[in-house]
């Protein structure tokens, strides 16, 4: 320990040494400067801005800067500051060299970067109504708001962006685009706007009960309208921002329709107004039609009725395989407004047949096959119009169609017969009474056709739908669900 603390000692003396025998001159220190400062601004936000640097010299003073955002200039015993906008987030630095003879002082030049506060705008997609919205700003450079569309003003005031989009008048949609920025920051927010919907166009079927009525629908635009409709009953018009459709009371005993036309803007359109009330025009006796797939999708027709006791509904099918057995009673939902009739399957017994329970079981439709659930509350609607078959035959008819929440493609029922009044599943159910497919409502209005088994059958060959692609192939499934009942 000993030689190694001689050994440093030794290093330091010969250094020592060495530096005296050299030829360096050491410099002139002078106790006071040339050039002293006095004050200084040095430290800047990102917005353009002054300050100031003063001093005292013993000579004439000059000053340089390494930045062009950095401009100074010596007035008297003060150096002007003027630094440039930032227009970047992070800050930024320079420095001023200042010189008296041969005495030199370098000062620090720091700015600040941006800082943008802001509520975030999202693309803007709005109907054509009339829209305006503020949003908080804020930021310590001066913020820009601009857009490329008429339709549409920007502005900003006391830290608040705001957008007001004028109500598009037009049957056009539009688009346009918002640019925000604010130094370098730049966003655009886009702007889609829906065109003036004239009200007719998502009408494809208006109802309406017996009693005189008009309906009327809010259009705030000066466009022209132009109606024509054959029926004498009905009278459109369009005047003061509304839409009017009168029609008259409905004394014929029977539901009626007409078609109201419209031109627009060179756009057409129609729709179809349906009058009737269900105690007076749909009420009554019906033909239950369908294909019967126990019979090669023959035709079928059943004697079916509607009726109502208060709030509820119900269609009453009589005469299966015409013996006067048995009596099945179906509950049906009907909405008014619609002029329609619901099915539900398995919802609750529709009759009886020999010791078994009825109940409704829903027919699907896939790809290749079909197939029969035991499945509760599969629905199907019918909606009632007028209508008149090829050979002039007048009447009403509803056709079902699915309805269900399950993305089964519903095309009928099958009344099936179960050994328990709650369970339905493969160990309580007997068979099928009937297969119907694609099942309709028929009314014949003339007289002497309206019971006729062969006049309801000729009329509904002639407006129903085909039964020409519903497959034969069971699915494997529901091989055993479609056996026939054994009478």
């Amino acid at each position: 320990m000993k030689k190694i603390y001689k050994s440093v000692l030794f290093a330091i003396i010969a250094a020592a040494g060495f530096t005296a025998c050299s030829d360096y001159e050491a410099p002139d220190i002078t106790t006071e400067s040339a050039i002293s400062i006095t004050g200084h601004e040095t430290s800047f936000p990102a917005s353009a801005s002054t300050g100031s640097i003063t001093f005292e010299a013993k000579g004439p003073v000059t000053v340089t800067t390494d930045n062009e955002w950095i401009t100074a200039t010596v007035d008297g015993n003060r150096i002007d500051i003027t630094v440039d906008q930032n227009n970047a987030l992070t800050g930024r630095s320079g420095t001023i060299t200042v010189k008296c003879g041969n005495a030199t002082d370098n000062i620090s030049i720091i700015q600040s970067g941006i800082i943008f506060k802001y509520d975030k705008i999202e693309p803007i997609s709005i109907n054509s109504d009339a829209w305006s919205q503020s949003y908080n700003a804020d930021a310590t450079v001066p913020i820009e708001v601009s857009d490329d569309a008429d339709w549409i003003n920007t502005s900003i005031a006391d830290n608040k962006i705001t957008i007001a989009i004028e109500a598009n008048m037009t049957l056009i949609p539009r688009s346009a685009t918002i640019t925000v920025k604010c130094g370098d920051l730049e966003y655009s927010i886009p702007v889609e706007q829906e065109e003036l919907k004239f009200p007719l166009f998502k009408i494809q079927t208006l109802r309406v009960n017996d009693s005189q009525s008009t309906k009327t629908y809010e259009f705030k635009a000066d466009i022209p309208v132009k109606f024509t409709t054959e029926a004498d009953w009905v009278q459109a018009d369009f005047a003061n921002n509304t839409v009017s459709i009168a029609t008259e009371a409905n004394t014929t005993g029977r539901i009626r329709n007409a078609t109201l036309n419209y031109e627009i803007a060179g756009e057409a359109g129609s729709l179809v107004i349906v009058q009737a009330e269900f105690d007076k025009e749909i009420a009554g006796d019906f033909h239950l039609t369908f294909y019967d797939y126990f019979n090669e999708m023959e035709l079928t027709i059943l004697p079916a009725k509607l009726s109502r006791n208060g709030k509820n509904y119900t269609l009453t099918v009589t005469d299966i395989y015409f013996t006067g057995q048995p009596v099945l009673t179906i509950p049906v939902e009907y909405n008014d407004e619609t002029l329609s009739v619901t099915i539900s399957s398995g919802s609750t017994s529709i009759g009886m047949f020999q010791n078994y329970y009825c109940f409704l079981s829903p027919v699907t439709m896939g790809s290749d096959d079909i197939a029969l659930y035991y499945t509760r509350d599969q629905k199907m609607n019918a909606a009632f119009v007028s209508t008149v078959s090829s050979d002039g035959t007048e009447g009403l008819i509803g056709q079902f169609a699915s309805v269900s929440t399950n993305r089964l493609n519903l095309i009928g029922y099958g009344i099936g017969c179960f050994s328990s009044n709650s369970e339905l599943s493969d160990d309580t159910a007997q068979g099928n009474l009937e297969i119907m497919i694609n099942p309709s409502l028929l009314r014949i209005y003339s007289a002497e056709d309206a019971a006729s088994t062969d006049a309801a059958k000729a009329a509904a060959r002639t407006i129903k739908r085909k039964a020409a692609n519903i497959p034969f192939k069971i699915s494997p499934d529901s091989a055993k669900k479609f056996r026939r009942i054994e009478l």
